[in-house]
């Protein structure tokens, strides 16, 4: 387990500035609580990251709690952002001994990916790196490479109307730098409030319909991005998740 983060990371908190690094890769898990001690895990992985996880001798990093989609209850934690090469120098025998009693103590790990941002489908107009509310939307994409290359376009042109229309909203799209089996895409929306979600807004800006309409013309955004999605994909969940401070 615990050799599978030695670098880590996720996307979330609205401070954290990228500065030289030529790409943004986060190594993220869940941790599903044994008996449900909210509390005590909690403040186990506090005080775990303060000691080893502090953003200074080693990469930051960030624990929500998710509140919807298939992992609802449970917990995400990350690290980074991170560098291949962050994963070459071995846990210490005290680092390793404190995750096991202030971590995994509590909750079972699982489901560990290193997540990298891909440029071309992001638009991040604040070069934030991560956010503290956070809803991602996960799009399994169907086997073969035609699905996948309709999938990347769909992303892609929605990337370049938030572009043209100089949206104030955020979308920082990842993928597994090391996939098994089909591909996913992880679109990554930071917010302020669950107000936003009113109307059905499930992040992209209000009225993005009509603005993406207006650039690739009339009927364009069901031919180009629900029907592309509802075709070359296996669907899409959504988790919204909060951090916990």
């Amino acid at each position: 387990m615990i050799k599978r983060f030695v670098g880590i990371v996720i996307p979330l908190l609205t401070c954290c500035i990228l500065v030289g690094q030529d790409y943004v890769m986060f190594n993220t898990g869940y941790l599903e609580l044994r008996k449900g001690e909210h509390a005590a895990f909690q403040e186990g992985v506090k005080k775990h990251n303060a000691k080893f996880h502090d953003g200074k001798s080693a990469p930051k990093a960030y624990l929500w709690y998710v509140h919807t989609g298939p992992h609802a209850g449970q917990y995400t934690w990350s690290t980074g952002p991170i560098k291949y090469s962050h994963n070459d120098a071995p846990l210490s025998k005290a680092h390793m001994k404190d995750w096991e009693n202030n971590v995994a103590k509590y909750a079972r790990e699982h489901s560990w990916m290193f997540m990298m941002r891909d440029e071309d489908m992001t638009y991040n107009p604040e070069n934030e790196t991560v956010g503290a509310n956070i809803l991602i939307k996960r799009i399994p994409i169907k086997n073969g490479q035609e699905h996948l290359e309709a999938v990347e376009e769909a992303v892609t042109k929605i990337a370049r109307a938030l572009r043209r229309t100089r949206s104030n909203v955020a979308r920082r799209v990842y993928r597994d730098a090391f996939p098994s089996g089909n591909q996913e895409i992880m679109l990554v929306y930071p917010f302020s409030s669950w107000s936003e979600f009113e109307g059905g807004v499930r992040g992209l800006p209000e009225g993005f319909q009509d603005s993406y309409e207006k650039i690739y013309g009339k009927g364009s955004f069901r031919k180009e991005v629900m029907d592309v999605l509802s075709t070359h994909s296996d669907g899409v969940t959504h988790e919204v998740m909060m951090m916990v401070k």
